[in-house]
């Protein structure tokens, strides 16, 4: 009885072929990155404002600290998203010396899983800074390598950076005295 048992499981698991319980999305990454013309300094007192990413990402029509401090590792910031869903992202790293802040999902509606993202402004020389945005993921369902639904998320995603970039370099340079 024990051998049927295993050989129906085994057949069952065969059949399902490469997209059944063994398959898994495969990880994407994003970069992103700007120049502006602002010393590092300014440009991190706007984007490491972990708490206040909707003063400068177009995207996002609230931002709030849920838990914790801002800039304090473990604090949770809850975004309004223009359409209205909400998504809870928790920081993970915080480094103000070296302008550098890393976040992940914590809970509401995310647009994938696995997702890690890190902001970094780095001196480009000149009164200039380098900005980089980049994050890994996986597509909401983790179980299915669904190579359409990637693209369409690596799409999604790298415009949100671009336009979030474009509107932070906007914010900064206008700014200037």
């Amino acid at each position: 009885m024990l051998r049927a048992v295993t050989w129906l499981i085994a057949t069952a698991v065969a059949a399902l072929g490469p997209q059944g319980v063994f398959a898994q999305a495969k990880e994407q990454a994003i970069l992103e990155t700007i120049t502006i013309d602002a010393p590092a300094d300014q440009v991190w007192a706007v984007a490491g404002d972990f708490a206040g990413l909707a003063k400068w990402y177009p995207l996002i029509e609230s931002s709030k600290l849920i838990l914790g401090r801002n800039g304090e590792v473990g604090c949770i910031r809850e975004l309004t998203r223009l359409n209205g869903t909400k998504v809870e992202e928790k920081l993970i790293d915080f480094n103000p010396w070296d302008h550098t802040l890393t976040y992940t999902y914590a809970g509401g509606q995310p647009l994938s899983s696995d997702y890690f993202a890190t902001l970094t402004v780095k001196d480009a020389g000149d009164g200039r800074s380098l900005v980089e945005w980049k994050a890994r993921f996986k597509g909401l369902d983790y179980t299915v390598d669904d190579p359409a639904r990637d693209e369409r998320l690596v799409k999604l995603l790298s415009g949100g950076y671009q336009k979030g970039l474009a509107s932070l370099k906007q914010k900064v340079e206008g700014a200037r005295p």
